[in-house]
């Protein structure tokens, strides 16, 4: 039983290290014939609801949000790491397409988009970033969405973490909960 303790203990503080929940709720819209093979990761601070991936939206929620310089360490890591966490799925590189802290109309944003191979966008919107005492509290939905349809093809809500968004364990674990709840709603391979 002495020896049993010590493996509890490590079994217990590793599974406390795991603190992105999956999210609490997702919704397929629409879904493809195929599995999504390809999408550009795009993260964004906004505190309302990203509901569709137009002119609109584009300029209340996205623009001079998803390439800003508030967060390019966090969005630097993202794009590190998701190339190799949703392979097979190929993760475009928002790096190689948009410059970091330049002003993007909506024309320039699509034509950004239109890349050889890239279909679709995976929307990562932090809708909280609020100070509870001593802890940050952060939320964040995900959505994805053809980048020639407006409307999208699927969003999580609920994923939340206390972390530090400076840290590449933090975006390394909100991507895998996303990845898992795509896998389990079938729009992307395993």
């Amino acid at each position: 039983m002495k020896n049993l303790a010590p493996i509890l203990l490590l079994t217990i503080l590793f599974c406390a290290c795991t603190n992105f929940n999956r999210a609490v709720n997702t919704k397929k819209f629409t879904v493809p014939d195929e599995p999504i093979d390809n999408f550009m990761v795009l993260f964004v601070e906004y505190g309302d609801e990203i509901t569709r991936l137009d002119e609109e939206h584009y300029i209340k929620a996205i623009k001079g949000k998803f390439n800003n310089l508030e967060h390019q360490r966090f969005r630097d890591h993202m794009a590190e790491l998701s190339w190799n966490i949703f392979s097979p799925t190929l993760s475009f590189d928002y790096r190689r397409v948009f410059e970091v802290h330049q002003d993007y109309s909506f024309e320039e944003f699509q034509k950004g988009l239109d890349q050889p191979n890239l279909e679709y966008v995976l929307l990562i919107n932090m809708k909280n970033n609020d100070a509870m005492g001593e802890v940050l509290r952060r939320n964040f939905q995900v959505f994805l969405f053809d980048k020639n349809q407006p409307n999208p093809i699927w969003t999580g809500f609920g994923y939340h973490n206390p972390g530090n968004l400076n840290q590449r364990g933090t975006a390394r674990r909100l991507l895998n909960r996303i990845k898992k709840d795509l896998i389990r709603d079938g729009l992307i391979m395993g």
